[in-house]
């Protein structure tokens, strides 16, 4: 008995000992708040800025926007200069290219190399065509009686409408880049006529303005004259865009004489045509340079009583688009930007691919800034 007395006063012992050490090093440590000091408010976390699908490419209003393919820039005139700048394709590295204003310039085309550019030029009533030259330096003015005036095919040289007061005959030439070495092509009744070159041919295209109560003729000749082929007729206020290998081109026209509905189509160069069912203008849209796909902006808001195409043309009104592409091999259509990412109205012209593809950028009739669209 007494030995198990004393066996229990150890164990009890050894028990005391080991919840002492136990307590001594795992006693939890209290914590110490000191009275009258101010907690520091949290910031919550910042949050990366949402990128927007449309974003300005220029501060300002401009035109005639050339993108060079080789150098990856954008060539354009300011539209209250008349200055001309390049940029980068971000809109970036902006330089001054020439340093004169030029008042009353309403319009420029560039030749496909970018070393010179035919301007319109507005000087009371009279409208004047310039041809200037780059690589020389200098401007020439084109004879009067000119009202239409385009590139050829390769940017060589000039095909123009001409009007002879004397005579009261209107013709189709083509003359060397500043205006000399002339040659008639055909005789032409048309008083206002579009001209472009067929892509990837001799050709040459034109057909009368866009007009809801004319039906449009869109006819082909050759650079070095001839009779001129008639590839498409009944259709009415109709617009053409040819596609990158010339055996095509996008049609917009009206549904219907007199009407304001607008359907786009396709044309080939045999003359035949297809419905595409796109309520657009080729004005809108550009060809993917495999001439498989078609990015074009749907507009919206056109006024029931609005005179298609003549008041859209004339700015009576403005559109208000949304973005489109689609496959006219399969038909497939999708959308370049949800609706819901659209936070302005735009009012899309002179819609053009970077030479990447990687982007679509347009000028917006509404404030005449560029506006690139990441395609990627």
């Amino acid at each position: 008995m007494k030995k198990i007395f004393i066996i229990s006063l150890i164990l009890l012992f050894l028990v005391l000992i080991f919840l002492g050490i136990y307590n001594f090093s795992f006693k939890k440590k209290e914590v110490v708040v000191q009275k009258n000091t101010p907690t520091e408010a949290i910031e919550p976390m910042a949050l990366p800025p949402v990128a927007e699908k449309i974003k300005a490419v220029s501060a300002g209003p401009i035109f005639g926007v050339y993108i060079d393919k080789k150098k990856e820039e954008l060539k354009y005139y300011d539209a209250l200069t008349g200055i001309v700048w390049q940029m980068d394709m971000e809109g970036q590295k902006k330089q001054q290219i020439t340093m004169t204003n030029v008042n009353g310039i309403k319009s420029a085309q560039w030749s496909f190399d970018g070393s010179r550019v035919l301007t319109t030029i507005q000087r009371g009533a009279e409208t004047l065509f310039y041809m200037y030259d780059y690589t020389l330096q200098r401007s020439t003015l084109l004879k009067e009686g000119i009202d239409a005036v385009t590139w050829d095919n390769v940017g060589a040289r000039i095909v123009y409408k001409y009007f002879d007061k004397t005579s009261k005959q209107r013709t189709l030439n083509i003359a060397n880049a500043d205006g000399s070495n002339w040659q008639k092509l055909s005789d032409v009744i048309l008083r206002k006529i579009n001209i472009a070159p067929v892509p990837l041919t001799s050709l040459m295209s034109y057909w009368n303005m866009p007009n809801s109560t004319e039906e449009t003729q869109l006819q082909i000749i050759g650079a070095t004259g001839g009779e001129p082929k008639t590839i498409l007729s009944g259709k009415y206020g109709a617009d053409y865009l040819w596609a990158p290998d010339g055996g095509k081109a996008l049609v917009s026209s009206l549904l219907n004489k007199d009407g304001n509905s607008i359907t786009l189509g396709l044309v080939a160069i045999n003359g035949e045509y297809s419905a595409l069912n796109i309520p657009t203008l080729v004005s809108k849209c550009v060809w993917s340079p495999d001439n498989k796909t078609i990015y074009y902006a749907l507009p919206g808001g056109i006024p029931d009583n609005a005179k298609m195409p003549e008041d859209y043309q004339e700015n009576r009104f403005n559109t208000s688009d949304t973005f489109w592409k689609m496959d006219i091999t399969t038909g497939e259509k999708a959308r370049i930007i949800e609706s819901g990412d659209i936070k302005e109205k735009y009012d899309s012209s002179n819609m053009m691919l970077s030479p990447k593809g990687d982007a679509l950028y347009f000028i917006n009739k509404i404030d005449q800034k560029l506006y690139r669209v990441d395609l990627q």
